[in-house]
């Protein structure tokens, strides 16, 4: 079973080897970015607990960690799940845990970006309703193109 609560500051080395295991090389985030991004004022990250896991990196299921612009939409920086974790409405809970607090936040739009060649995400977010925007050409590590996805709220 998985709940959904802020993060703390204490979260952050379990936070960052679950990207790394995430993502691969060039796409995963180093240190300094991915605390950049959760301790940066006006983003906010959401920690999955899995109520069965027995230390406290297995209690980290998953996260997200979403930015609010000054426009006034959210920019999800990463959501990211434990592999054994995956196909078990795990993605679905932390997607509408960050919608949710960007509504509350005022927030009126979703926005991220995924690499072309990640069909599992870019399927997982279509299912949310999220569509393609634009193309960003060699968005990840200048190599692979990215998608703009978006969402209205």
């Amino acid at each position: 079973m998985f709940r959904l609560r802020p993060y703390v500051h204490s979260d952050f080395e379990h936070l960052f080897k679950l990207d790394q295991q995430c993502f691969p090389p060039g796409i995963a985030y180093s240190r300094a970015e991915l605390s950049s991004y959760v301790e940066r004022k006006g983003s906010f990250t959401l920690i999955a607990e899995d109520s069965e896991g027995t230390t406290a990196a297995e209690k980290i299921a998953g996260f997200v960690t979403v930015e609010i612009t000054r426009e006034g939409y959210g920019h999800i920086i990463t959501i990211d799940t434990r592999p054994i974790h995956r196909r078990k409405g795990l993605g679905t809970l932390l997607m509408q845990g960050a919608e949710k607090k960007i509504k509350a936040l005022e927030g009126f739009m979703v926005a991220l970006e995924v690499a072309v060649d990640n069909t599992a995400a870019i399927t997982f977010y279509k299912r949310h309703k999220f569509n393609v925007l634009k193309t960003l050409p060699r968005y990840y590590n200048g190599k692979v193109d990215g998608l703009l996805m978006t969402k209205r709220l």
